[in-house]
């Protein structure tokens, strides 16, 4: 006989499920940043979306063997949040084609702690002044990826700051409606807006492409689609807050596939902004796990 907690009892694969879904995210981003030199950026982020819906699409409809996935009880909620991430995704794919992969990632991923900040402002929960400060240092490593003035970065990192707030925001949407519409619903609909959108524009803008620009604007929606399932499937067999830290691994990732695809050798300032980003992120993700274990007791 099964306990309940059965589904929380093999923390090693769900951990190593989301380090694989970080390595997975940031190939995709990898394969993007690759296409773009020579496809339109309009081809790279409607492949990017067409096939992960089409797959996504496939998957749920044959496991299910019906379209009752496609139901939404909130679809306004469903719009704002897929609108958010369309917004998102397109600030990062317009990011990494003008700036190393590694520096991209380490800003986008200011959106954990930003979650905190709009924690208290959208939803009203309490946040002491050490997640603030958390919060705060973020952005200071955000600060030191960026170095706004040397000339280095400049404007260019805005865009993944613009993707980190709109990830946040994201995040928040999906916490609320987590609870409303299925995770099947939630998951299909968070890339059907965007590829919906993007059908519609491409055409006028359509590039013919060779065979092997078809195997990767193929294989980078497939990524998309099977890092979130990976994510999905991880979080379903464990506690978020404990996988929290493990979502890091694509900052890690990122700069990886940057180096061997595109020669680009992180800088000493953006590791050093890359570790204060995540350490206030590991940061906000032990101070929310004490406070869940204080109200368990």
């Amino acid at each position: 006989m099964s306990s309940p907690d059965d589904h929380h009892s093999f923390p090693t694969l769900a951990i190593t499920l989301t380090i694989i879904s970080g390595i997975t995210l940031a190939g995709m981003d990898a394969t993007a940043k690759y296409l773009s030199l020579e496809v339109a950026f309009i081809m790279v982020i409607w492949g990017r979306y067409f096939f992960h819906t089409v797959i996504t699409f496939s998957i749920y409809s044959v496991n299910t063997r019906s379209f009752s996935f496609l139901h939404s009880k909130r679809p306004a909620f469903q719009f704002l949040r897929a609108l958010a991430l369309f917004g998102a995704t397109f600030f990062m794919y317009l990011a990494i084609m003008r700036m190393p992969l590694g520096d991209a990632a380490a800003i986008q991923f200011l959106a954990p702690v930003l979650v905190t900040a709009f924690s208290g402002l959208i939803l009203g929960e309490q946040v002491g002044p050490r997640r603030w400060m958390a919060v705060v240092c973020g952005f200071i490593g955000v600060l030191l990826v960026a170095r706004p003035g040397s000339g280095v970065l400049g404007w260019n990192a805005l865009l993944p700051l613009a993707t980190a707030i709109l990830l946040a925001i994201y995040m928040m949407m999906t916490r609320i409606i987590r609870n409303v519409d299925s995770p099947a619903a939630t998951t299909f609909y968070s890339t059907a807006l965007g590829a919906l959108i993007l059908t519609m524009v491409v055409v006028f803008n359509w590039q013919p492409l060779t065979p092997s620009q078809w195997f990767l604007t193929v294989t980078m929606g497939a990524a998309g689609a099977l890092g979130h399932f990976l994510l999905v499937r991880a979080f379903h067999t464990a506690e978020a807050s404990m996988l929290a830290p493990f979502t890091y691994a694509q900052v890690v990732a990122a700069i990886v596939w940057g180096y061997l695809i595109f020669g680009d050798i992180p800088s000493i300032w953006t590791l050093s902004g890359a570790s204060v980003v995540i350490c206030s992120g590991v940061y906000v993700w032990y101070r929310e796990t004490r406070v869940i274990r204080k109200q368990a007791s």
